[in-house]
């Protein structure tokens, strides 16, 4: 599988603040984080990547998520590849189940053109 979308579901353990590139400063919540990202090629190394930040606690913070896997207080809860999978299809989609909310606006959507507010869910 080398192209499509893919899920981390992500727990922080304790409120936190966390800088989000252009997006700034922001407070995240304590609980369960979903963020749903896409890779053309390359989609098991981009996943890898995301996994070896977040269990490392090191490296070069490229896109949006990185902010909130490089943080000490997130931990993976788990990883989903979707194969053929439509990123902004999938937002959508979380966006509308009962009790998910988008905690900060264009978190991971800066490219996005389907008009996702966001690319990243927190799960009441």
């Amino acid at each position: 599988m080398n192209s499509g979308a893919y899920r981390i579901t992500l727990a922080l353990k304790k409120n936190a603040y966390a800088s989000v590139g252009r997006l700034g400063r922001h407070y995240f919540r304590a609980g369960t984080y979903v963020y749903i990202g896409s890779a053309r090629r390359g989609l098991q190394q981009r996943v890898a990547r995301h996994i070896r930040l977040i269990t490392e606690k090191r490296g070069k913070r490229h896109w949006h998520i990185d902010a909130l896997l490089l943080h000490p207080q997130s931990k993976l809860v788990k990883t989903e590849l979707i194969e053929a999978g439509d990123e902004c299809l999938l937002s959508q989609q979380l966006a509308t189940e009962e009790g998910v909310t988008a905690p900060l606006q264009g978190f991971g959507a800066s490219d996005c053109d389907s008009g996702c507010e966001a690319h990243l869910y927190y799960l009441a």
